[in-house]
């Protein structure tokens, strides 16, 4: 599946997208998304090798501060032991918070777009979700257990 597939998807749902790359081994998409919390960029990588893989990625605004890292690596620990599907990643050097959801995808035109709007359904849910407890780790120097507690009585963590 070339990347003309996910340029078509983008266009076909209004996504605002700029090309960051595009090489015969791999395209990089940029997005831009105004979520309930805050904006977020997306970056999507399609890999044209064997394996046929696709990463998204969600990317916080922000980088977390280091006082904050340990509090932070605490929330996405309890968030990434309740997911389906995804991952929260802290780099721990620089502070940049991410989410990943990562497949292997179809050359089947129709699979691949499903497959393709199902798991950025996902990470554009998931990131809505998770943002507001993220922020209240950050900025309101709430507890990071609290939060998950908080957060998974009110809603299925674990998008089942």
């Amino acid at each position: 599946m070339n990347s003309n597939a996910l340029t078509m998807i983008f266009r076909k749902n209004k996504y605002v997208f700029h090309c960051m790359s595009e090489q015969p081994e791999k395209s990089c998409y940029l997005l831009k998304f105004e979520m309930k919390a805050c904006n977020l960029d997306f970056i999507i990588e399609q890999h044209h090798d064997s394996h046929k893989r696709m990463f998204i990625y969600a990317v916080f605004p922000l980088k977390i501060l280091p006082k904050k890292r340990n509090d932070m690596a605490i929330l996405i620990t309890l968030f990434n032991n309740n997911l389906a599907s995804g991952c929260w990643e802290l780099n721990m050097q620089d502070g940049a918070l991410r989410f990943r959801i990562s497949y292997l995808y179809e050359e089947d035109a129709y699979r691949f777009e499903h497959v393709f709007m199902e798991h950025m359904d996902e990470a554009i849910r998931f990131t809505d979700i998770c943002t507001p407890a993220i922020l209240s780790v950050i900025f309101a120097n709430a507890n990071p257990h609290e939060v998950f507690q908080q957060l998974t009585k009110s809603v299925d963590i674990g998008m089942n």
